[in-house]
C-alpha cells in the first residue's frame, strides 16, 4: 500500500487482483518472520543492481492490516528518507517486492504502468537472490501474464535492467 500516494489510484484494485492471480498459493505469499523479509529487502537494496538508494524497513503497528511505503519530499523516485512499514499479516516476499517497487518507481506514482515495470523487475531480483533456490523468470512471467490478462500496461524501464540472475553461483 502507498500511504503518501495521490488519493486517486485507479489501478490499485486491478494490481491487487493481478497479484492474487500471479502469486496466490505460491511461497511468495507465505507469511514468514519479519527478520527474514527485512533481510530479503536488504539484499535487494544492498545489491549492485538497486538504483533507488537507501530504504529503512520497520514493523508496522501491531493493529496494522496493510503495509506502507513512505518518503520525505515529493514521492518521486529517489526521494529521501524512504521507509517501508510491514504489517504482520503481510510479512511475505510478495509484499516486500510490492513495497520495493513503490520505492523504485516513486511512491507518488501509485500503481501505474511505471510501478508495474518496477514490480516486475523487483520480483525478478528478489526471487533470484538465493543461489540454491533461484526462480529465473517464473514469478516475473506469472505477474506479467496477470497484468496482461487484466489489461494493465507496463511502462518502459527507466533504470538498468535487473541481472539475468543474482547471487553467487552454487556448484555441486
Amino acid at each position: 500500500a502507498v500511504a503518501d500516494a495521490p488519493t486517486r489510484d485507479a489501478d490499485r484494485t486491478a494490481v491487487g487482483a493481478a497479484e492474487l492471480a500471479a502469486f496466490d498459493g505460491t511461497d511468495l505469499e507465505e507469511r514468514i518472520p519479519f527478520d527474514i523479509v527485512a533481510a530479503r529487502i536488504a539484499r535487494v537494496v544492498d545489491g549492485s543492481w538497486w538504483p533507488a538508494g537507501e530504504v529503512r524497513v520497520e514493523r508496522a503497528r501491531a493493529d496494522a492490516g496493510s503495509s506502507t511505503t513512505r518518503c520525505a519530499g515529493d514521492g518521486r523516485a529517489g526521494s529521501p528518507d524512504v521507509r517501508i512499514r510491514l504489517a504482520s499479516p503481510q510479512w511475505t516476499v510478495a509484499t516486500a517486492a510490492h513495497e520495493l517497487a513503490h520505492v523504485l518507481a516513486g511512491v507518488a506514482r501509485g500503481h501505474d504502468a511505471v510501478f508495474r515495470r518496477a514490480y516486475l523487475d523487483v520480483v525478478a531480483v528478489i526471487t533470484n537472490i538465493d543461489s540454491i533456490d533461484r526462480r529465473r523468470d517464473l514469478h516475473p512471467r506469472q505477474l506479467a501474464d496477470a497484468f496482461a490478462a487484466a489489461g494493465l500496461a507496463v511502462a518502459p524501464r527507466a533504470w538498468p535492467a535487473p541481472p539475468a540472475s543474482t547471487g553467487t553461483p552454487f556448484a555441486l
